[in-house]
């Protein structure tokens, strides 16, 4: 079933799941987090239990999915009316909470899916909705390197036409596979927080020398607390001790370990460090909002968006001839001052007309 044709236009249209390999056609090696499960041995639920992952997920996937996605000609790169489906793949749910999901799934799992639900007269989807990674099983061949069906909780999906996939492969295995240990540890001391603020260790010790009953213990904790609110000094005699017990919160040095974990999380989803360990220096302006907003694209979103970007300029979904991207004019938005500059380089020399200039800044056309 490798190559099948589009019976429309005889365009040939590659079968997405005979073509998928399993990835990354690099046979299973044995993880001794897995207990011999094969499955990820730290979940989504688990993961953003820990403030860092979840903050780096919203940064990432949502900026994602607020992005526009525009499809323009390969000939010369002009713009073409965006179909509905790129705009909206499923009509039930904003466009934005579908293209969120689907990235957060290539970044947690290494993979996301769609499932096709309506089909138009050329065979390519009209209407798709997301499948979470975590409802879809692979089917392999007997060496375990080629994808030859996908399971949707359990039922097998169709390989073509309606109910079946459209898989998204990412660029790497996804992070829940890659750096649960990293997770683990970050949630581990989120438990240690927890357990800390429910049950604070004592710090100090009444030693009695002498057996007291349970009334005479209360007393004197009671009674040693009132002097201690009404002053510093103490006095013991010589039928009672006083001891220093436990750890203090500087010296559990949770704040510090957190702050750490934070660097880490922020390494292993390729985020810079100050969007999650909130230890950025100095205040943000206009031309670093810009420069850091470049550089958020290329070393945290890129990878990401260019797994949705070519999978959706596959000719089973875009035409060929055709090319599908996110258009990130309004994300890289220089201040009013850089953007008057441009203008007015461009105006005068008959690149850009000035109505053009006014619809780039909302402005309403006068006309002239």
């Amino acid at each position: 079933m490798g190559i099948l044709f589009n019976f429309i236009k005889n365009e040939p249209v590659v079968n997405k799941v005979d073509a998928a390999v399993a990835p990354y056609n690099i046979p299973e090696i044995a993880n001794p987090f897995t207990f011999g499960t094969g499955s990820p041995f730290i979940t989504r639920q688990q993961a953003m239990q820990v403030p860092a992952v979840a903050r780096a997920r919203n940064i990432i996937c949502s900026t994602i999915g607020t992005l526009p996605l525009e499809v323009r000609r390969e000939s010369n790169n002009s713009k073409v009316t965006t179909p509905p489906f790129i705009r909206q793949p499923d009509p039930r749910m904003p466009a934005s909470v579908v293209y969120t999901f689907t990235a957060e799934d290539l970044l947690f799992n290494g993979v996301a899916y769609w499932r096709i639900l309506e089909l138009d007269t050329a065979g390519r989807p009209l209407s798709a909705e997301w499948i979470a990674a975590n409802r879809v099983t692979k089917n392999l061949d007997a060496k375990g390197f080629t994808i030859n069906s996908y399971n949707v909780d359990g039922t097998r999906a169709p390989q073509l036409g309606l109910g079946s996939l459209i898989p998204f492969t990412g660029l790497d295995e996804g992070v829940l596979n890659r750096s649960g240990t990293t997770i683990l540890a970050a949630l581990a001391l989120e438990k240690a927080v927890k357990r800390y603020a429910d049950e604070p260790l004592p710090q100090a010790i009444l030693k009695s020398n002498l057996p007291l009953p349970k009334e005479r213990v209360t007393a004197l904790l009671d009674a040693w607390k009132t002097a201690r609110n009404s002053r510093s000094t103490a006095f013991i005699n010589d039928t009672v001790d006083f001891q220093h017990f436990g750890f203090n919160p500087a010296e559990l040095t949770l704040n510090e370990a957190r702050q750490y974990m934070a660097t880490e999380i922020a390494r292993l989803m390729n985020i810079p460090e100050w969007y999650v360990a909130g230890n950025s220096s100095g205040s943000m302006t206009y031309s670093n909002v810009t420069t850091e907003r470049r550089a958020l694209v290329d070393f945290s979103l890129r990878p990401v968006m260019t797994a949705i970007e070519q999978r959706l300029s596959d000719i089973d979904i875009t035409p060929r001839g055709s090319f599908v991207r996110f258009d990130l004019d309004d994300f890289y938005r220089g201040n009013p001052q850089e953007r008057a500059d441009i203008y007015s380089k461009l105006v005068p020399l008959g690149i850009m007309t000035v109505n053009e200039a006014r619809t780039m800044e909302d402005l309403i056309d006068n006309g002239n």
